[in-house]
């Protein structure tokens, strides 16, 4: 008895491999549909996975980063002024990187300042320090020319390594040092070695003498904001940032954030705890005129474009296995259909239904595994280039969007603080992405192309099921 079971085993399996041939112009049908289901769902799998991984990379680190500035715009929104503006000791904001949900800080705060030793970049005057006006405190003080940039951790000044690079010179690391740009070196003559004088544009008393130790190329836009270049404020030009450390800044005696715009840093341990941390710091203090947030404008605008093209890749996979899967559907129902002669003829040599299932699903299996490994080579192939084509035109499409956007930016200030509705300046869309075929995309794939199988062969064999020899005989009779 096992024999003759063995026998009809046999058979089948020989039975199924010839039909493929035998079938060749169906089963290559099938097998076209299986094959671009199977590259389809490669490319966009691995793609989907790859910008899902960078996305979740900048989560943790944008996502981390909290800042903790005064709204300006939200007071303008709810009618408050200028002298509703709050301040803040520097010991709170010191106090603020103590809590336990950080991981560290990074501490930075920018300065407007003047000077009579050197000319600012598209400064209009005849001489450096000449315009005045009067200050919040009433004070007649001279027009801020240029920006004291300050941070604790010189390796993370943004753009440096890429659109900025020391020419000459070195990086500032004790007290009193700085680097200028190119630009201002060159208008004004200043040389590695030289000295000089910056005063706040705000706080009266606070005066700097600092020595050049490094001078850098900038190929950044001069002006983040239309709005500075309409109105002329050549304070802001990127190209006269004077930037130093953060304890050169504090050695003046800071008390306050009074005349200073603080940009520091916050990195939380859990991205997740943002809530937790505001709340802590509440207690400690901080007013209510006072957001604590992440840089949302720029984490959306440097993970937009890969947002955009992971949600598309999970669309279009799913529009083609509906479609391919009712197409596989329908092609296998035909099949089997003009197969009827050859299922009643082994039925009434008294073959089983279970035994004509198995033929028809080992065939199923076999054009399966052969579309499999053709098209995880294919998929895997296509995937690279597919990705860097979607992104480039999703970058240049959020690119022109920001550029449309940038004339209707709102800039505010108040007691040394500038402020935008948006924060994403200097940031940039994320433009490379490396896909693989990685374990668990392999596992999907294989696990698809299985279902795919079995969806072709159960429909032969739900049809199979519904049928006598005799009947089956008798109508092609």
């Amino acid at each position: 008895m096992n024999k003759k079971s063995n026998r009809k085993s046999l058979y089948l399996l020989t039975n199924a491999i010839k039909n493929l041939v035998r079938n060749k112009g169906r089963n290559i049908l099938v097998a076209a549909v299986m094959l671009a289901i199977i590259v389809s769902t490669v490319v966009t799998l691995t793609i989907n996975n790859a910008a899902a991984k960078i996305i979740d990379g900048i989560r943790l680190d944008l996502g981390s980063r909290v800042e903790i500035r005064q709204d300006l715009i939200e007071m303008r929104q709810i009618g408050l002024g200028r002298e509703d503006v709050s301040y803040i000791s520097i010991d709170a904001f010191l106090s603020f990187a103590e809590s336990d949900y950080l991981s560290k800080a990074i501490y930075g705060a920018n300065m407007y300042a003047w000077s009579d030793t050197f000319r600012a970049v598209d400064d209009p005057g005849e001489r450096p320090g000449q315009v005045m006006r009067v200050n919040d405190n009433g004070e007649k003080v001279v027009v801020e020319t240029c920006k004291l940039v300050t941070t604790s951790s010189p390796d993370t000044l943004a753009d440096f390594g890429t659109l900025r690079k020391i020419r000459s010179g070195r990086m500032f690391s004790n007290l009193n040092e700085c680097i200028v740009s190119e630009d201002i070196a060159e208008l004004n003559n200043i040389s590695v070695g030289d000295t000089i004088e910056l005063m706040s544009a705000f706080i009266t008393d606070k005066n700097y003498r600092l020595t050049v130790v490094g001078i850098y190329s900038d190929n950044t836009e001069a002006y983040a904001n239309f709005f500075f270049t309409m109105n002329g404020r050549f304070a802001d030009n990127r190209r006269n940032e004077i930037i130093t450390g953060f304890d050169t800044l504090m050695a003046a005696g800071w008390d306050s954030n009074q005349g200073l715009d603080m940009k520091t840093e916050y990195y939380l341990r859990n991205p997740d705890d943002i809530k937790r941390f505001e709340t802590e710091v509440r207690a400690k203090g901080l007013p209510i005129t006072y957001n604590v947030s992440i840089n949302q404008s720029a984490y959306d605008k440097v993970t937009g474009p890969l947002s955009g093209m992971k949600n598309a890749a999970v669309t279009f996979m799913v529009v083609i296995l509906i479609l391919g899967t009712i197409v596989l559907a329908l092609i296998s129902f035909l099949a089997v259909r003009e197969r009827k002669y050859e299922v009643g003829v082994l039925r009434a040599m008294g073959m089983e239904k279970g035994k004509i299932a198995f033929g028809i699903l080992t065939e199923a299996v076999m054009i399966a595994v052969l579309c499999l490994a053709i098209g995880l080579g294919a998929g895997n192939a296509m995937a690279q280039p597919v990705a860097d084509s979607i992104l480039a035109k999703r970058v240049a499409a959020a690119e022109a969007a920001n550029a449309a956007r940038s004339g209707g930016r709102r800039v505010l200030f108040a007691g040394g603080q500038m402020q935008t509705n948006d924060n994403s300046a200097g940031y940039v869309p994320e433009s490379e992405i490396q896909v693989s075929l990685g374990a668990d995309v392999l596992v999907r794939i294989i696990i698809l192309t299985l279902g795919l199988a079995a969806l072709s062969g159960i429909v032969g064999v739900v049809i199979i099921t519904q049928y006598e020899p005799l009947k089956i005989l008798r109508e092609i009779n």
